[in-house]
């Protein structure tokens, strides 16, 4: 412990804990930032296994008109 106040002591700073409402803040933050990167990944992720499911249909719908025409 006595290493910790040595340490902070020869820095010159003065420790001052984070308020309830600070902690609160950068809390916040850091869920906004993390939620709104996760949703833009899901979205992508979302738009992408569309349209592959839709150009497996058009494929599917592609052969089996071809083999009706045989």
């Amino acid at each position: 412990m006595f290493a910790v106040a040595a340490i902070l002591g020869s820095c010159g700073e003065k420790f001052t804990p984070l308020t309830q409402e600070q902690i609160t803040a950068q809390v916040d933050s850091l869920v906004t930032a993390q939620s709104e990167a996760k949703l833009a990944e899901l979205r992508a992720a979302c738009e992408s296994g569309l349209e592959a499911q839709v150009n497996a249909k058009v494929e599917a719908l592609k052969g089996a008109e071809v083999a009706e025409v045989k």
